[in-house]
């Protein structure tokens, strides 16, 4: 008897051919964020996770990976009744409780409920406050049987799903150090995107706790995603340049472009696959249709996603709460497009009017000088 930790993996299963791929991927991926603390093998369409000193610590890194949909801390045993009954002799639990037997590997000697009802009674011997309740119990006692071996265990811990990271490719997110883009980037991670930020700091119109906040975020998203990198790009000298010489009221409508632009330029320096934003359909007076196809026309060779461009913002902060960005995200430290908000922006943008601004602008050297630094991040 071993005491192991089992994942299972959920869309993976679904992709025929390529799925020894994905599950290759997956496991990589899962060893990597163990590193260190414990070792997986794949076993009987499980992983299986040993070595660690730690089982909550494992278990947690393990469900918060891409691609797996539940964990468990199991008992490992040999396929056999005998074995799997001395796995229960140390259950200990009160109330109402059922045995549930997947009995995969259909060698096994004992049908399912067959054995359920056997293992059952063995729990109640030791356990003389329980009864059995099959509708609606307070314990439920699992028993895996696969090809290799048979687990033994109670409790099941929802993972968060979605594909391996890197099996969809690389996407640029642009990272504000607001609520929206970090949820964003979480969102594009779990359909197996690697991620790379890119934030667009204006000193000293946005302080180094404003660039401190960000980098927390990205730490954040990173402890589901394995680690993203950080690019920041200066933008002061674009803000001023727009602040300068056009209408106040294109002034967010032109900044959002100069980042798209820029965003690209990176992308395509990292060997991205698109650019990724945290925009909301109408939910701030950039973010109508018009706005939003602004950004459209200035990205030539990577496709911009918005993974939020439906939601509610109850539910990007229901989100941005459960995967832990929420307190951060809400610390009163400016981005760049707060401090040079207009009093009154242009709602929808005409984008013959908003290029018209635009000329007034040396867009591929301001584009240029803000490029050549993101390099040294």
């Amino acid at each position: 008897m071993e005491k192991v930790i089992i994942a299972r993996f959920g869309e993976v299963h679904l992709k025929g051919g390529n799925r020894p791929w994905f599950l290759k991927m997956l496991r990589g991926n899962l060893a990597k964020r163990l590193d260190g603390i414990a070792r997986v093998a794949l076993t009987d369409n499980r992983f299986v996770i040993t070595g660690f000193a730690n089982a909550d610590d494992a278990a947690t890194i393990a469900k918060n990976t891409f691609g797996i949909i539940s964990v468990s801390v199991v008992k490992r045993v040999d396929v056999t009744p005998e074995a799997i009954m001395a796995a229960l002799d140390d259950v200990r639990i009160d109330g109402t409780f059922k045995v549930a037997v997947n009995r995969a590997n259909k060698r096994f000697v004992v049908r399912s409920t067959e054995f359920a009802a056997t293992c059952g009674g063995v729990i109640m011997r030791n356990n003389p406050n329980v009864r059995v309740d099959l509708s609606n119990p307070r314990h439920i006692i699992n028993i895996d049987i696969r090809e290799q071996c048979a687990f033994v265990y109670e409790n099941v811990l929802d993972g968060v799903g979605g594909l391996p990271v890197g099996t969809a490719g690389r996407a640029v997110v642009l990272l504000s150090g607001g609520i929206d883009s970090p949820v964003a980037a979480f969102l594009g991670a779990k359909r197996g995107l690697n991620i790379d930020f890119v934030h667009f700091a204006t000193p000293p119109y946005t302080s180094e706790l404003a660039l401190a906040k960000v980098e927390k975020l990205g730490r954040i998203v990173g402890e589901y995603t394995g680690g993203c990198r950080l690019f920041v790009i200066p933008f002061t000298e674009i803000s001023r340049a727009i602040q300068k010489n056009c209408d106040h009221k294109y002034m967010i409508t032109i900044m959002r472009r100069f980042m798209v632009r820029i965003a690209e330029r990176v992308g395509l320096h990292v060997r991205a696959d698109c650019i990724m934003t945290g925009e909301n359909l109408a939910q701030v007076a950039s973010q109508t249709i018009e706005g939003i196809a602004s950004n459209n026309f200035v990205a030539t060779r990577l496709p911009i996603l918005r993974p939020l461009i439906t939601f509610d913002k109850s539910e990007i902060v229901a989100l941005a709460k459960r995967i832990g960005t929420y307190e951060v995200s809400i610390e009163p430290h400016e981005d760049c497009c707060t401090v040079f908000v207009p009093a009154n922006p242009v709602i929808k943008p005409n984008i013959r009017a908003v290029e018209a601004e635009e000329e007034k602008l040396d867009i591929d050297g301001l584009v240029n000088r803000a490029n050549a630094s993101f390099a040294g991040n």
